[in-house]
């Protein structure tokens, strides 16, 4: 039975604004599920409208299907005896799960937009995925992109040229562990996203041999007339992706830091408490990890291997030595 009509009135009001109407709705259908046979004003007074609005509303849901839309995928809604009943089609029972690619285009746009809780956000669009399609997620959401294009004349979009192109080119890039700046004339193969940063894989001329060179760290880029063949696709994802052999690195870090971490990519927290906690790294080196750690500022430290401790501990030593003896004296006492 179609929803009571009543007739309009000589002055009718003016028709609501299409979001008030949206949100309305989503409300009502869940509602009138759960409280079947619901009175019309009731109903309306838990929408915040007439009875006559919200019999339009009913008039207007009537409408709503879900393709093909064949007779039995539309919304069943009906008043009878002045009580509003809905009956749910079996495709609007439970919400559909995501296939992989619109799972990964999903999280690719979630990432775009950034902001907190972001890899949370992608965590939970992988677990809706079925179990045995994660794995073609993961490439995926690898593979897509979903910012902005770069700007031509940046050095992004240099790059990207330059890749495509298959021309060498000259760059200036900061060195962080000398703290100095060079000119390095590279053929870039491809760009990489690791652990937060992008980074820049290409033949380094003067080196004779492929390394990464982080995109942020490049400071001027100019595209030469010298051309190249980039190695076989099938020789990249292992050179790419390949991990340091060894076992994971632990950083101890403080409340604060630790916050920032637990969004990091890559960034494993395996102890917390009330003051901070230690995260673990798989796939990194001793001075990635001493350079991620004394960004902390005094907030963090490298805890294991042996090896990368006293690797940090090298650093903090060499670092402190800059200082003449009374400023750190000072300093130490303002603590």
């Amino acid at each position: 039975m179609s929803p009571r009509r009543r007739a309009a009135p000589a002055d009718p009001a003016p028709r609501p604004e299409t979001r008030d109407r949206l949100r309305r709705v989503l409300f009502l259908v869940p509602y009138a599920v759960r409280h079947p046979g619901i009175a019309v004003r009731e109903l309306a007074r838990r929408c915040g409208v007439s009875e006559k609005e919200l019999l339009d509303d009913l008039d207007f849901l009537l409408n709503v299907g879900c393709p093909p839309f064949g007779p039995d995928d539309f919304l069943d809604l009906y008043v009878e005896g002045n009580r509003v009943y809905v009956a749910l089609a079996q495709s609007f029972s439970r919400p559909p799960r995501f296939t992989e690619s619109e799972a990964a285009a999903l999280a690719a746009a979630a990432r775009a937009l950034g902001g907190e809780g972001v890899e949370r956000a992608v965590k939970a669009l992988r677990e809706s995925v079925p179990r045995d399609r994660r794995g073609s997620f993961d490439e995926l959401s690898g593979r897509i992109y979903a910012g902005s294009p770069p700007a031509r004349g940046s050095v992004l979009g240099r790059l990207q040229k330059s890749i495509a192109e298959r021309r060498a080119v000259r760059i200036v890039y900061y060195t962080a562990s000398r703290e100095a700046e060079g000119e390095r004339t590279v053929r870039p193969y491809t760009l990489v996203s690791r652990l937060g940063h992008w980074y820049l894989w290409g033949h380094d001329a003067g080196r004779a041999r492929a390394v990464a060179f982080r995109v942020d760290r490049i400071k001027e880029c100019a595209l030469t007339d010298e051309r190249f063949e980039p190695p076989p696709e099938g020789e990249l994802p292992s050179r790419l992706f390949s991990a340091p052999r060894g076992e994971p690195v632990r950083i101890r870090l403080g409340g604060a830091a630790l916050a920032w971490a637990r969004e990091r990519p890559g960034v494993r927290i395996v102890q917390e408490g009330p003051k901070g906690g230690t995260v673990e790294v798989s796939g990194v080196d001793e001075p990635w990890a001493t350079r991620f750690a004394l960004s902390f500022a005094g907030d963090a430290e490298v805890v294991a291997p042996p090896a990368a401790r006293r690797h940090f501990a090298e650093a903090v030593r060499r670092a402190l030595a800059r200082y003449p003896q009374a400023e750190r004296a000072s300093a130490a006492k303002g603590r």
